[in-house]
């Protein structure tokens, strides 16, 4: 595969996913959006960030699902849903994880 072939392969690349995205903004952005349907897209972010992390505390590729004390990153999960629960913010959260995991991972 030569350079410009490769230019042409990211090029293409970026016009598909810049018109995915800028066309349903541009076709539907001056309409208003169903009350049932706002609604239910409220949830969104917050289901696939679950969904994203299930798999990071809970899974692991040699023996499946893992629930345990011995898991690290079900432990460093807990105090960051109190946080999470507590001040609602994401940095926190953020912040709390990180440090909870750093210490787990260091000192357990």
């Amino acid at each position: 595969m030569s350079y410009s072939d490769i230019l042409i392969c990211i090029f293409g690349l970026f016009c598909s996913s810049y018109i995915s995205r800028v066309l349903p903004l541009a076709v539907l952005g001056r309409r208003p959006m169903p009350t049932f349907l706002s609604l239910w897209l409220k949830y969104v972010p917050t289901a696939v960030f679950g969904a994203l992390i299930f798999v990071s505390i809970f899974g692991d590729a040699h023996s499946g699902f893992k629930f345990s004390w011995s898991n690290i990153e079900f432990l460093a999960a807990i105090p960051v849903l109190i946080v999470a629960a507590k001040t609602q913010s994401l940095a926190y959260s953020i912040i709390v994880g990180l440090a909870g995991y750093w210490l787990l991972n260091n000192f357990y």
